[in-house]
Formats: C-alpha cells, sequence, structure tokens
C-alpha cells in the first residue's frame, strides 16, 4: 500500500515537472497568450486531464512558476540563514530591483502577465519580511504597529520602487536605487528629510 502512493506521488510530480517545464518552453516560443492548454499537454506528452488535475488553467501554472523562480532566485541570493539586517535587506532590494529589470528589460509583457507577476512577487516579499521580523520580534519588546503591517507596507516600498525604476522611470543605477530604497526603509522619512515633518 506505501509503496503503491509513493510511486502515484512519484508519477503526480514527474507529471507536475513536464507541465511546467513544456510550459516554461512554449513561453518562450509563443509567449503566454498564444498558448493553449492542448500545447502544453501535447508537449509534456499527458493529457488533458492530467493536466487540470494539477492546474485549473493555465494562469495558475503561470503563478506557480513565478512564484517558484523567484523563491529560487531569492534562496541563490541570500544566505541560508538569512533575517532582518542591512546586508539582507540591501541583497534582497537589489535581487527585487534586477529581477524587475530582467522582465521588462527583455519584452512587454502582457498586462494579465504583469499583473500575475507583480501580485506574485509582492506576496512573496511580504511573506519572507514578515518572517525575518517575527524572528527579529521574539527578541525585541512589543512593536508599535502589528508585524503584518510592517511587512506589507515594506514589501510595497520595495515592489513600487523596483517597479517604477525597472520601467525606465528613473536615472539612478541599480546600486544607488538600492541604497535610497534601504536607507527609506531603515530610517524613515523623519530621519531622512532636510527638516522635521510638521505635526
Amino acid at each position: 500500500m506505501e509503496s503503491q502512493r509513493k510511486k502515484i506521488d512519484r508519477r503526480s510530480k514527474r507529471s507536475q515537472q513536464l507541465l511546467k517545464q513544456s510550459f516554461m518552453e512554449l513561453m518562450r516560443e509563443k509567449g503566454f497568450t498564444a498558448i493553449t492548454i492542448q500545447d502544453i499537454t501535447d508537449r509534456a506528452d499527458v493529457n488533458r486531464g492530467t493536466f487540470y488535475a494539477h492546474f485549473p488553467d493555465k494562469y495558475a501554472l503561470l503563478e506557480l512558476s513565478i512564484r517558484q523562480k523567484f523563491r529560487s532566485l531569492l534562496n541563490d541570493k541570500l544566505p541560508s540563514a538569512s533575517g532582518w539586517d542591512n546586508n539582507n535587506l540591501r541583497i534582497l532590494i537589489h535581487t527585487v530591483l534586477e529581477h524587475f529589470r530582467s522582465l521588462y528589460g527583455r519584452c512587454s509583457p502582457v498586462d494579465t502577465v504583469n499583473q500575475l507577476f507583480e501580485r506574485t512577487v509582492q506576496e512573496e516579499l511580504a511573506a519572507l519580511l514578515s518572517r525575518w521580523l517575527e524572528q527579529l520580534q521574539a527578541s525585541q519588546a512589543e512593536w508599535k504597529v502589528p508585524i503584518e503591517t510592517m511587512a506589507l507596507m515594506i514589501s510595497w516600498s520595495i515592489f513600487g520602487a523596483a517597479a517604477q525604476w525597472s520601467r525606465g522611470k528613473s536615472d539612478f543605477t541599480v546600486e544607488e536605487m538600492t541604497a535610497h530604497v534601504l536607507v527609506m526603509i531603515t530610517e524613515g522619512t523623519a530621519r531622512v528629510a532636510p527638516i522635521d515633518l510638521p505635526d
């Protein structure tokens, strides 16, 4: 019984891997809009039922691919035991900026892909920052702002800067932009403004 379940699990993982690989090949060849479920299953040499056993539609497959690629990118760049500190934040910001530039520098993706890419990256950022802040809070007194709110605000700061910068809205280099975003996150407007903010 146990060996039968392992065999089914291996077959399921293999099918999912074939579908993802076929999808990525087709994305490079045809672009997302032109791809059909039939294209993916034909390339993977599986039936449509196998596709639907893993994914409700091609958008779910795209989201999973984006999420896994971004996680893999962060795992490659960040130290294995990373947490909230200036060095890790700098690496994170720099990686996100470069990741956005690689997407928008290569092509002009359709709006659906843009929206899915951006939402997925922002969610992954917020989740990572939440984990870092939770680790930090364990050794600190209670904070004035809930961790979820802080993670959300910081993720949107990084995300927003990367989205604008990658579309050529700034003349800053990736290193300069990384430094600007880092100082805003770590010091805030009250510390970097030339005068006190009015009440």
